[in-house]
């Protein structure tokens, strides 16, 4: 697989996994739809600046430690492999058997900026976490050259910013938020029969 296809499959994955709602979605709807769009575009970027901390840790991080332990990299195949298949099931089932409603959080004052509020809650979430740890398993192996990694980390928080922000700037305004929950059971379709198949895929990897 060239690392043009590579970066491609592995930005698709993660997009797909952006765009499923979940807590930054209803972070950010939220924001828009009680504070405004100018905090809630500060908000998408605080969430990008925290997906940036969790690729590059997961990205440099297990691949340097995965170069000089392969247990681990065994260990992390099948338990990124077991989390994303947890993933896509969870999501098929969400969309079989629940009605196509976006689950729109309250935003709440903090003494924070809507930043930190951001960031704080992509740091916070070891889903984050694990589900970065999980596809840079699949696609960015211990033989990844650093200039390929830091393209796949700056396309991804590219990709975060660019959706959290236009997310910030339509739902501020209520027609496109109804919009949105009557597609929301295909998304989470679509989440799903990829995230199970790539979980499926990792653990059968040699």
């Amino acid at each position: 697989m060239s690392n043009l296809t590579l970066l491609a499959t592995f930005w698709a994955a993660f997009f797909l996994a952006l765009i499923s709602p979940g807590p930054s979605f209803a972070l950010v709807a939220g924001t828009a739809l009680r504070e405004g769009r100018r905090r809630a575009l500060r908000t998408a970027i605080g969430l990008a600046a925290g997906e940036a901390a969790w690729a590059c840790a997961a990205v440099f991080g297990v691949s340097a430690l995965a170069a000089q332990h392969p247990s681990l990299a065994t260990a992390l195949k099948i338990g990124g492999g077991a989390f994303l298949l947890f993933l896509g099931l969870s999501a098929l089932w969400t969309a079989i058997r629940n009605p196509a409603r976006a689950e729109v959080a309250q935003a709440t004052s903090t003494d924070g900026t809507s930043f930190w509020r951001g960031f704080s809650l992509m740091l916070l979430n070891p889903k984050a976490g694990v589900f970065w740890v999980s596809l840079s398993s699949l696609f960015l192996g211990p033989d990844i050259t650093a200039g390929l990694a830091a393209a796949a980390v700056a396309g991804a928080v590219l990709l975060s910013m660019l959706w959290h922000c236009a997310l910030a700037w339509v739902l501020s305004a209520g027609y496109v938020a109804r919009l949105f929950r009557r597609v929301r059971r295909g998304i989470d379709a679509v989440f799903g029969v990829v995230m199970a198949a790539l979980g499926v895929r990792l653990i059968l990897s040699n």
